[in-house]
């Protein structure tokens, strides 16, 4: 260690110089390099470069890579599901809910048509009314700050309830009784 302390300390990133963006801040005599909320475009290689002046040396840090992984979004529950039966969905991240991220639930095409409809957070609970339809649920895992997201859709079919043989006898107009014996 130099008795003067460091001086003429230059940050650079991925080689090059670095100019100072709104969400970044030198603190400890420049010696610390902070991001207030990290961007995507933050991503890269940092070091810093100083000159020690009574050892008349030039002095590079290690450096850092500052990466983003893209989060996972997928939404578990059936694809094809029944007028009148409670189906239920969830949306599932790879970061962690209301600590990196939050979640937007969206209905493109149309919101959920039913006899009951709920959302809490990552949770959904439908119970549908109209068969021969289609439902697009879409998940949407972001962070505001640091403008990163992630999101995926699942279509789901609706379907009329089956019915047992007797009961399809009747719906077809057919005067027919099926007994079952065992």
């Amino acid at each position: 260690s130099d008795p003067e302390g460091p001086s003429d300390l230059v940050w650079y990133k991925d080689g090059e110089k670095m100019t100072l963006r709104e969400n970044m801040q030198l603190l400890r005599n420049n010696q610390t390099l902070h991001f207030e909320s990290a961007l995507p475009s933050d991503a890269g290689f940092y070091r810093c470069q100083t000159r020690l002046p009574t050892r008349q040396v030039k002095v590079f840090s290690l450096g850092f890579q500052l990466s983003f992984v893209p989060w996972n979004v997928s939404i578990s529950g059936p694809d094809v599901i029944y007028t009148g039966e409670l189906s239920e969905f969830f949306c599932l991240t790879s970061c962690t809910l209301n600590v990196e991220c939050t979640i937007k639930w969206q209905f493109r095409g149309g919101f959920p048509v039913g006899h009951s409809f709920s959302i809490n957070g990552n949770h959904i609970k439908w119970v549908p009314s109209l068969p021969g339809t289609f439902q697009n649920f879409t998940c949407i895992a972001e962070n505001k700050a640091s403008g990163q997201s992630a999101e995926h859709t699942k279509m789901v079919a609706v379907i009329d309830v089956p019915v047992s043989g007797s009961e399809a006898m009747k719906l077809s107009g057919l005067s027919v009784l099926v007994f079952c014996s065992l």
